[in-house]
């Protein structure tokens, strides 16, 4: 059978917020579900690279399994099937909703227009869901996520939106991020602090070595939370991780008298967002 739409759920965790995140699926002849159970706990990157391997459908949509999809997602779907007779994207944006600041960010970009929203949600969106992506795409670019213990959507999205020929924006919220505590991506374990570092570091590199004008300066905050912490150890591994991926000693001194100024704006930006949730 030939699938419009392949959904890709990486799962680890509870079986009733699975359950209600399948119940939540459209409920489409054209869909294909794919769940990757990842009982060795792996990570979503692994479990999202297995279900890439899986899936059959034109277009690939992406969703936790402690999420789930809004009603709308019907309306979303048969918009793009449209625009696929039109213009023809290789990439479709939607909205989402949630008490989170995941949510409110995209919210902002969502209420940009033109060619700022387009720079934005190429390039600063860097969650895999309330992303439509042709898998030609990703299969021509050979683009699979990072198999990291976080942050590992962030390569996957930057090239999605960097290789996108063109794209699209459908105006509904169609899916809801729920905030868990107890997620991995919030857990400061010292390997997280590496990761993070490392993983921002290598976006900041893709950013520069393709001439998108935009920076990830918050690579740098595991440092300073290892420096105010006496950390020193996990800072050098921070350091050595974003040296690792391209940044040079002198380019590391520089954000780094920067990054006051960006905690700054951060706090500013997140009272900004906070009404488009």
């Amino acid at each position: 059978m030939t699938f419009h739409y392949s959904i890709i759920i990486p799962h680890r965790g509870p079986r009733e917020l699975l359950q209600r995140c399948l119940d939540s699926m459209p409920q489409r002849e054209d869909v294909e579900i794919v769940v990757v159970e990842d009982s060795e706990g792996r990570g979503a990157g692994w479990a999202r690279n297995q279900g890439l391997k899986k899936a059959q459908g034109e277009y690939l949509l992406f969703a936790d399994s402690d999420d789930y999809f809004l009603p709308n997602i019907n309306d979303v779907l048969d918009r793009v099937l449209e625009l696929r007779n039109g213009e023809d994207p290789d990439l479709v944006f939607f909205g989402a909703t949630s008490d989170s600041w995941r949510s409110a960010h995209l919210g902002w970009i969502m209420a940009q227009e033109g060619e700022k929203r387009e720079f934005l949600l190429r390039h600063t969106f860097n969650e895999p869901w309330c992303h439509i992506v042709k898998r030609a795409l990703v299969e021509e670019h050979r683009i699979r996520f990072s198999e990291t213990r976080i942050l590992n959507d962030i390569m996957f999205t930057k090239q999605v939106g960097y290789f996108a020929k063109s794209v699209a924006v459908i105006e509904k919220k169609a899916y809801y991020i729920d905030n868990f505590s107890n997620s991995v991506a919030k857990r400061r374990s010292d390997g997280n602090l590496v990761t993070y570092s490392t993983v921002l570091a290598e976006a900041n590199v893709f950013n520069k070595r393709h001439g998108i004008d935009s920076y990830y300066a918050n690579a740098l905050r595991p440092v300073f939370m290892c420096l105010f912490t006496g950390k020193w150890k996990v800072m050098q591994l921070c350091l050595q991780g974003i040296q690792k991926a391209g940044c040079s000693k002198w380019e590391i001194c520089r954000q780094m008298m920067y990054y006051p100024w960006h905690v700054v704006g951060w706090m500013w930006r997140r009272h900004k967002y906070s009404k488009y949730r």
